[in-house]
């Protein structure tokens, strides 16, 4: 199969439609991404708390004081609650940092919420970055959500660079390069046990100049909505460090199986770049942080 208020403001200013963030303390920072805004945390721990507004879909982080022995196994135990329904757990790395994610379902007065959550430790704090909301919300900002969680600001470097199609980005483990196809400028897979994730990067010259979400209405035109069981599940646009992505998630069947996408949509140049993270429904969530993290970092 081939086929993510400031509190003590320091920086409040927007920048490419996305926000930077520091903690009270200084000590974690990241961008905030439309149409999340930042508002004044009330809780304990709490250091930062952003929302979409006229929503109840939330991006919480909180953070305390571990012992210098303390790892992230131990954090990981610490933090679930016995009332988290887990879909799918996994790790990956961000800006050095190990990080162990887990998606999961609560039900609260009957009715189910959905979060993803990011737990990790830096200069012997523990960190817990969740994103949760109604059922019927999740997917509609999850896009926009992970790039937020996933833009720690640590040292910032390119890991993969293709000369021969003259761009770069951040590979996010578990993905590495894999052999590329005719028509494409970039191939990586992501395996765990049966669990199999694709990303895949095509370029077409276009015959006139046109935006992003034209050209991706487009491609679901031409292509998409001629899938089997073709459902537009989520889309959006989002400004990272000067692209402007549209990007939509969607859901097909192929051959008795039911396959979930995320496709990344950018113009550079006179060409239309796109990305597509592809992986069976039920695999779907599982490489999909690192999948934001890879396919949003594209530099051309």
């Amino acid at each position: 199969m081939r086929s993510v208020q400031i509190l003590f403001v320091l920086f409040a200013t927007t920048i490419f439609c996305q926000t930077l963030y520091i903690s009270p303390a200084m000590d974690l920072a990241l961008s905030v991404y439309e149409p999340f805004i930042t508002i004044q945390p009330s809780r304990p721990g709490e250091i930062g708390l952003f929302k979409v507004p006229t929503t109840t879909s939330t991006i919480q982080i909180v953070s305390f004081t571990v012992s210098a022995t303390t790892t992230l196994n131990e954090l990981i135990v610490a933090t679930k609650q016995p009332t988290m329904k887990e879909r799918s757990v996994g790790f990956m790395k961000i800006v050095g940092i190990d990080c162990f994610f887990r998606w999961f379902s609560i039900d609260i007065s009957g009715k189910s919420v959905q979060s993803f959550q990011l737990v990790f430790l830096r200069h012997n704090k523990a960190y817990v970055a969740s994103y949760f909301a109604p059922e019927e919300e999740f997917y509609r900002y999850a896009i926009p959500a992970l790039l937020t969680l996933c833009s720690i600001k640590g040292s910032t470097f390119f890991n993969y660079v293709d000369e021969k199609h003259s761009y770069r980005l951040v590979l996010y483990e578990p993905f590495t390069p894999a052999k590329i196809e005719q028509g494409e400028i970039g191939s990586f897979v992501a395996v765990d046990g049966e669990k199999i994730g694709y990303i895949q990067i095509v370029q077409e010259k276009l015959p006139k100049r046109m935006k992003a979400n034209e050209y991706a209405d487009l491609v679901e035109k031409n292509t998409l909505s001629k899938l089997k069981d073709y459902r537009s599940l989520s889309f959006g646009q989002n400004t990272v460090e000067g692209n402007e992505f549209f990007w939509k998630v969607f859901s097909f069947a192929d051959g008795g199986t039911t396959l979930s996408a995320l496709q990344l949509h950018l113009i550079a140049d006179e060409f239309a770049v796109t990305l597509t993270y592809l992986s069976k429904k039920d695999s779907f969530e599982r490489f999909l942080p690192a999948a934001v993290g890879t396919m949003f970092s594209f530099k051309k």
